[in-house]
């Protein structure tokens, strides 16, 4: 069953990318969980959550994961669709006085090794250049770098898993299981669904060719993957991609489906218990416990 859930995601992502969006759409839909659940520490705001009925977004930069949103790009095939342009010929020109020819221009566009033919051809014209290769591709990372910021100051999402009864999501998210689990239901919220994606999880950073190949749908796409590492975690992700204007802190979300409450949540305050408590029965949702399995090391739930 977890080979073909990879399967569908996969498949799911590789159309998203190609901007086939029907038919990812139709996919996603075809394997959209019946529920989804948001860990959460007991809070002022997680009760707020609740009795408001929304989320909070996220920015990257405040998530745990440094690779958050990384991206690679192809650094020689920048150079040779740069190579190839009227901008680098007019400008070698203007620079050297040599007017590069067409067999010249094609060298380059189309070399292996873009820029150590470029340092051969500054060598044949005699044009003495003071940039290692080194500092020629730590400049152009640089500028990738600056690209992939401002492309993240863009984006908000918010975190969700397929599933409640995750000892390590618990201990991580839900304050070492003294927190909350809220369960909610998508599947009907025509104006949130298109939003909510599967992550992917893989070995590699996600990766784009050049600068000129970071549409929209790759920079949601880099919102995407992640390492292996946390695929314990089966992640849905609401992503809010709105540049440039101002991203919402919060986003209105259905009514939730029922609450768990932690093994250690009477480790709380009395009064944020009550407080939470108070307002589930106000809202009539249904409220769970999670308790620990009697010979095995899982996590199961109670209703109370």
């Amino acid at each position: 069953m977890a080979l073909l859930d990879l399967d569908w995601k996969k498949q799911f992502f590789n159309y998203l990318m190609n901007e086939r969006d029907e038919e990812a759409f139709d996919l996603k839909l075809q394997h959209f969980p019946t529920s989804l659940f948001r860990y959460r520490k007991l809070s002022d705001y997680s009760i707020q959550n609740i009795k408001n009925n929304d989320v909070w977004l996220a920015s990257i930069n405040s998530l745990n994961d440094p690779f958050e949103c990384s991206l690679k790009f192809d650094n020689d095939a920048c150079l040779r669709l740069f190579y190839s342009s009227d901008v680098f010929r007019n400008n070698f020109k203007q620079a050297t006085g040599v007017a590069l020819s067409s067999l010249e221009v094609k060298r380059l566009s189309s070399s292996k090794h873009p820029y150590l033919d470029y340092l051969e051809l500054c060598k044949f014209h005699n044009v003495i250049i003071t940039v290692s290769p080194e500092e020629q591709i730590d400049k152009v990372q640089n500028r990738w770098k600056e690209i992939i910021k401002e492309t993240n100051s863009y984006v908000k999402i918010c975190c969700f898993s397929e599933n409640n009864d995750s000892t390590l999501m618990w201990s991580h998210y839900a304050d070492n299981h003294k927190g909350i689990c809220i369960e909610y239901d998508f599947e009907n919220v025509d104006s949130l669904r298109p939003f909510l994606q599967p992550i992917i999880y893989t070995n590699e950073i996600f990766s784009i060719g050049t600068f000129e190949e970071l549409t929209s749908h790759k920079k949601i796409g880099s919102t995407l993957i992640k390492s292996k590492d946390w695929e314990y975690e089966k992640e849905w992700r609401l992503t809010i991609f709105n540049p440039p204007l101002n991203l919402p802190d919060r986003i209105s979300v259905p009514t939730p489906k029922a609450v768990y409450l932690g093994t250690r949540f009477e480790e709380n305050t009395t009064d944020y218990q009550k407080r939470l408590l108070d307002t589930l029965s106000a809202k009539n949702i249904q409220v769970y416990r999670m308790t620990k399995h009697s010979t095995e090391f899982k996590l199961i739930s109670q209703a109370m």
